[in-house]
């Protein structure tokens, strides 16, 4: 089979750009202008492991709450809640509370604030503990009305 004097032209031209073209070209970038946050190269898996480990770790933990009242179960309770519900709302602020859906300063601000929660939440709880009945037995106490 013979090809017309034009296609082989084209083909030896096109063979000829394709040995020439990888040292005239520009290589294609794929970066984005998007700071969505996606972007970063972090790992998040371990934590998201360690998230699921707490949390199976917390089912038997609140029933023994229940039957078993002190300080110590008291102090227990309040850190895992307290780490439970901080990593809960850390989850929140970074899928709904992106810089680049709220602006950098209420993003970081937000972050700030979950942090500032966490810490009153603690401190309540601890007083509440230390000061009053303590959490297990006015869980027992209000399931006793």
């Amino acid at each position: 089979m013979s090809l017309p004097l034009r296609s082989v032209t084209r083909l030896q031209k096109a063979i000829l750009l394709a040995r020439v073209a990888p040292r005239i070209s520009v290589p294609i970038r794929t970066t984005t202008t998007l700071n969505d946050g996606a972007s970063k190269t972090q790992d998040f898996s371990t934590h998201f492991k360690y998230e699921r480990i707490w949390a199976a770790g917390l089912l038997p933990v609140i029933p023994a709450a229940y039957f078993i009242h002190g300080p110590v179960m008291d102090a227990v309770l309040t850190i895992a809640l307290s780490l439970h519900i901080h990593w809960g709302v850390q989850a929140v602020i970074a899928d709904y509370a992106r810089p680049f859906v709220i602006g950098a300063g209420l993003a970081k601000a937000s972050r700030m604030t979950s942090y500032l929660l966490t810490a009153l939440l603690i401190a309540g709880l601890l007083h509440f503990n230390t000061n009053d009945v303590g959490i297990t037995k006015a869980f027992s106490m209000l399931f006793s009305l």
